[in-house]
């Protein structure tokens, strides 16, 4: 291996370890706070209010499909030039990123402010619609500011230095939860709670966005640069295929929340927020792997072979499985008494639902690591045909299941296009397109891993059905049995693969000082 390829390695594995640092630091204090912060708002604020939020949040999604996916084209645009310090196509490239996302905030801006007289249709609380639509404007503006002020961050991000968007994002959302609890405690004025969610992301993006301009003065300097025709033509491209993926996922992702509220209730969407609430903290966490290595794999993908990109997806999605399937059985397990040690047991679901719950949760998570892959190696136009299936299957599913089984089937119908549309297409895509070669053991291995999830899911629970234990001493204890269990069943079975041996590896490498980690890297053959 020749010493330029090696020192390019070795960058991203530095680059890497510092992303997922920093990240991890990050889940950890935030999950902290937003659990804390969650837990005074059920104490504080009626359910509806915690409905309210979900909603919102789902409603501006959809209004986000306005983006188009133009940030992840701009992502995949951006690598070749940072990886070759082509300075002015990265100028030329973020000026014209600037101009789309203002259009898309303004589109956004006048799309949510059209919604408002609608808003009272798809909810089904006692709360004011007045009071309703004032909440809702400043979760709009949040929004708005985001494409005006943090369009830059995605620079960041590609240059493989999400650990500085990490860093700041950890001290605005610490201030911001404080504020928050100090708000639920004294005053339970949810506009307040609005307001503040607005103006400390503001001035997030605000720092963001000058953190950048210094750090890549080029944008400035590089005035008249234009983008280049590959450039261009590589960017339209993307960007025709990620419209119905954008479109699609955007109907996956929030009609859940908007049909709960409709058929069920915006009280019941409250209690389905905390379980969204936990998830979301995890999910940070279990997403850590592939956001900290996907600009180091768009950025292979201009100077690595496809056999060496493929060996490392081959060991990328055991590291994913190990963690998206830990945290899933875990969740199925003690989600339950949390809910009714912190919110409080009139705000736990059936166990049913709690099953069904983290079953999405963990198919929707082994999706990451195919994300990962189709977006660094942008091959979003070879996926473009799945994406509409994807969102049209779940949405005619969920109403159909919803009306007759109401909560259950929503997410049934969730659960069922995951399994049949997104897990049996997209790595067929990536595969055939991205790494030329056949998908068949990828199927066999998710099937037989999400067999085995399901086996040590019910050997903890029942094991776990035994300790009498409640409260944060009996969560504790289930915790640490079910982490025990899990461990024990993945060293038997990993113990000898060839996947977990690389991982393994990977890891020490990253872990040894400069001079080492070089002498094993150029000894690799």
């Amino acid at each position: 291996m020749d010493s330029r390829t090696v020192e390019r390695r070795l960058n991203r594995i530095e680059k890497a370890k510092l992303n997922t640092t920093i990240t991890l630091v990050t889940a950890i204090v935030m999950g902290v706070f937003s659990f804390v912060e969650r837990t005074i708002f059920n104490r504080f604020f009626i359910a509806d209010y915690l409905g309210l939020y979900s909603f919102f949040n789902n409603v501006i999604g959809v209004l986000s499909a306005a983006e188009l996916g133009i940030s992840t084209s701009i992502a995949f645009a951006l690598y070749a030039p940072l990886e070759l310090r082509q300075e002015d196509q990265i100028a030329a490239i973020m000026r014209f990123y600037r101009k789309a996302y203002r259009i898309v905030g303004s589109i956004i801006l006048i799309g949510g402010v059209a919604f408002m007289p609608f808003m009272r249709f798809l909810l089904n609380t006692d709360i004011p619609m007045a009071n309703v639509r004032l909440y809702f404007l400043f979760f709009l503006f949040k929004t708005v500011s985001n494409y005006y002020f943090g369009y830059k961050e995605t620079l960041l991000a590609a240059n493989q230095e999400q650990y500085k968007i990490n860093l700041v994002n950890n001290i605005a959302w610490t201030i911001l939860y404080i504020v928050d609890i100090l708000i639920a405690i004294f005053t339970q004025n949810f506009l307040l709670y609005s307001i503040s969610i607005f103006a400390i992301n503001l001035i997030r993006a605000i720092i963001l966005n000058i953190m950048t301009s210094r750090q890549f003065p080029e944008m400035r300097k590089y005035k008249e640069a234009r983008i280049d025709p590959e450039n261009i033509r590589h960017l339209i491209r993307n960007t025709k295929g990620l419209i119905i993926t954008k479109l699609s996922t955007i109907l996956v992702s929030t009609t859940d929340s908007i049909l709960i509220s409709a058929m069920v209730g915006t009280a019941f969407l409250g209690k389905y927020s905390n379980y969204q609430m936990i998830t979301a903290g995890l999910m940070t966490l279990s997403t850590l792997l592939p956001k900290s290595i996907t600009a180091g794999v768009g950025n292979a993908g201009v100077t690595e072979s496809k056999r060496t990109i493929a060996r490392s997806f081959d060991a990328l999605n055991l590291a994913s499985f190990f963690i998206y399937s830990t945290l899933t059985i875990l969740l199925i397990n003690i989600s339950n008494p949390i809910i009714s040690t912190f919110f409080g047991k009139d705000r736990a679901l059936g166990m049913d639902q709690v099953i069904l719950i983290f079953i999405s949760f963990y198919l929707s998570n082994q999706r990451e690591i195919l994300l990962t892959f189709k977006s660094s190696l942008g091959l979003y136009w070879e996926d473009r045909k799945r994406p509409l299936a994807e969102g049209l299957t779940n949405l005619i599913v969920s109403i159909i299941l919803g009306y007759w089984w109401g909560f259950n089937g929503i997410i049934i119908g969730t659960i069922f296009t995951q399994v049949f549309i997104n897990l049996m297409i997209e790595p067929r895509v990536i595969f055939h397109s991205g790494l030329s070669s056949s998908a068949f053991w990828y199927y066999v291995t998710a099937i037989g891993r999400f067999v085995l999830s399901a086996a040590i899911a019910a050997i903890a629970y029942y094991v776990n059905s035994f300790i009498p234990f409640s409260g944060i001493l009996g969560i504790v204890i289930k915790a640490a049995v079910t982490i025990a269990i899990i461990c024990a069943v993945f060293l038997i079975v990993y113990r000898k693969n060839p996947e977990a041996i690389t991982i393994v590896r990977t890891v020490k490498i990253a872990f040894m000082d400069k001079r080492k980690q070089r002498k094993m890297m150029e000894t690799n053959k």
